[in-house]
């Protein structure tokens, strides 16, 4: 009878272990089932032949995603060969979008910025290459245009001098930190860069240039003087280097000779709208006012968005009493930049004389909080009540 029960016990145990063991490969079975419905491959794939399928879809998305990247990257370099840089821009952006980490076309999404006058989107984009890469010297030469060009100056040096440790046998990081200093008002480092790049390539008619710039600045204009000549006999071709010469023979009070550098100047380049203004302003001192508006016009001709010379040509009418034509060329003026400080000064004086004194006291307002002494003093004498 014992062994009888024995034996029912164990057939129990055997056939609960059966139904369990059944019960977990049913399991197992709907759960393939289930993952073969999803991925809709055949439920003879073992595991890991599963696993591999997975892995060369997950490759070949990735593929695609690579190509669809470099296409739109390749079509941006194209846009940017035709100049269309708005295209190329929206493609750079399509092959970024694709793959986060393509650093060419961030760095040439950069370029572009620059290209359309966004040089705090070029930073951002130079930012991600010099990231990726920090040794990546066109990055650091490009961000640190862009920083020049937003006036951050004190970054644009920080580039440049890691540039010199990067390139040291290099003259352009050395120069172009000179020209940062030159911009930043700090003259006499700026020298001290320029003559730097002189050491490194010796007979750089550029440095002799901003030399000669930077001296006369400081008011040393014998020095300057001395600067832009070896400058000019380094490379004689160079149109803004003798404007440059002008400019200190006129600084000297030496005005023939500056009258013969600027006319030599246009000579040289017929399109240079410097020296017309320049020209013009000589001729403006001297009271030879059609000759100084036949200059200042031609300027406006070459360069429409030039606020100086639509200051310039609209004293000239004042002193001819053609008040309507200076007021048209202040408001240009004060159009195109709207922080045109001496602009606001004149314009006042003409308003004045106008008897339009709220007109005047306004423009002489600007004209102070834009930092002209002069204008204070009006304001004070002429607006006190």
């Amino acid at each position: 009878m014992m062994i009888y029960q024995k034996k029912l016990l164990a057939i129990a145990i055997l056939l609960a272990f059966s139904q369990l063991c059944f019960s977990q490969v049913d399991s197992a079975i709907q759960g393939v089932n289930t993952l073969d419905t999803l991925r809709n491959i055949d439920s003879t794939l073992t595991l890991d032949e599963v696993m591999f399928s997975d892995s060369i879809a997950r490759l070949n998305e990735e593929n695609k995603i690579l190509k669809e990247s470099q296409e739109a990257y390749n079509m941006g370099i194209d846009d940017f060969g035709k100049l269309n840089f708005k295209n190329a821009r929206e493609h750079f952006d399509q092959a970024i979008e694709l793959k986060p980490d393509f650093t060419e076309a961030y760095f040439n999404r950069g370029i572009v910025a620059l290209k359309l006058d966004d040089p705090k989107s070029a930073i951002q984009d130079f930012d991600k290459v010099i990231d990726a890469d920090p040794n990546h010297t066109d990055g650091l030469f490009n961000r640190a245009e862009a920083f020049i060009l937003t006036g951050n100056y004190d970054a644009a040096i920080a580039d440049y001098s890691r540039l010199t440790e990067l390139q040291p046998l290099s003259n352009k990081p050395v120069y172009l930190m000179g020209e940062a200093y030159f911009l930043k008002g700090d003259y006499n480092k700026a020298i001290g860069f320029f003559n730097k790049s002189l050491e490194i390539e010796q007979g750089y008619a550029n440095a002799y240039n901003d030399i000669a710039s930077s001296y006369r600045k400081l008011e040393n204009y014998e020095t300057a003087l001395t600067a832009q000549q070896k400058g000019i006999s380094l490379d004689p071709n160079r149109e803004f280097m003798v404007n440059n010469l002008g400019s200190i023979y006129k600084k000297m009070g030496e005005t023939d000779k500056a009258l013969q550098a600027y006319s030599k100047a246009i000579q040289m380049n017929p399109e240079y709208f410097l020296a017309y203004n320049n020209r013009g302003s000589i001729y403006l001192e001297q009271e030879n006012y059609p000759n100084a508006i036949k200059d200042f016009s031609k300027a406006i001709e070459i360069n429409p968005s030039y606020p100086i010379a639509y200051n310039n040509r609209a004293i000239a009418y004042y002193k001819m009493k053609e008040y309507e034509k200076a007021l048209a060329d202040f408001n240009k003026a004060i159009s195109l930049d709207p922080n045109y400080a001496t602009a606001y000064l004149n314009r006042g004086i003409l308003k004045e004389s106008q008897r339009d004194r709220e007109g005047c006291c306004s423009d002489w307002q600007t004209a102070t909080e834009l930092g002209v002494e002069t204008a204070k003093k009006f304001l004070d004498v002429e607006c006190a009540q």
